[in-house]
């Protein structure tokens, strides 16, 4: 679920990713950044613009791997890990 706050352009919640390619961000021309950080035990596979596939793409290390998105790119992120029910946080800014 994500918390959205008007007075910032803040969208902040979570994704649980699973073992078939997640849908993580959908595409927003308003996006000035995201920031994805990895909440689990093992690492998670994010793409940009197409479907995740394990060991491609950028990897996210566990326990805390990050990745910062300018507003260079404003497309879709998916993600995906080995076993799936992972927890992967993010904020984005709309404003």
């Amino acid at each position: 679920m994500a918390i959205y706050d008007p007075d910032t352009g803040a969208n902040n919640g979570q994704v649980s990713v699973g073992s078939s390619s997640t849908s993580v961000l959908s595409t927003n021309r308003n996006r000035k950044f995201a920031i994805l950080v990895n909440d689990s035990d093992e690492a998670i596979y994010v793409a940009l613009g197409s479907t995740a596939v394990m060991n491609k793409g950028i990897r996210l290390n566990a326990s805390g791997g990050s990745l910062i998105i300018d507003e260079k790119y404003t497309g879709p992120v998916s993600a995906i890990c080995s076993s799936g029910s992972k927890v992967l946080t993010y904020c984005q800014n709309l404003v």
